[in-house]
C-alpha cells in the first residue's frame, strides 16, 4: 500500500510566504491529526500547516481526506 509519505504535495494558499511560497512541492514529513509536517523540495524548510492547505499530485484517495479538484490539477499542470 502507497504511504503518503512518499507523495508530491503542492501547498494551496500563501499563508506561509516567509517559509514556503505558494505552489511550492513539498513532501510531508508527519501527520499529527490534521497538522501536517511538510518540507519544501527546493529549500529543504519546513512547516507545520493543516491538511486542507496541501493538495497531492497523484493519488488523490489517501485515507478519504484528499479528493481529486480540477481547478487544482489543471493549474498545477501549468506549474
Amino acid at each position: 500500500m502507497p504511504s503518503v509519505v512518499d507523495s508530491t504535495f503542492i501547498l494551496k494558499y500563501n499563508f506561509y510566504e516567509n517559509d514556503i511560497k505558494q505552489y511550492a512541492k513539498v513532501n510531508i514529513i508527519t501527520i499529527i491529526n490534521n497538522s501536517c509536517l511538510i518540507e519544501d523540495l527546493n529549500t529543504k524548510k519546513r512547516k507545520w500547516v493543516m491538511k486542507y492547505d496541501i493538495y497531492p499530485l497523484e493519488k488523490h484517495d489517501y485515507s478519504g481526506y484528499w479528493e481529486y479538484n480540477e481547478y487544482f490539477q489543471n493549474l498545477f499542470k501549468e506549474i
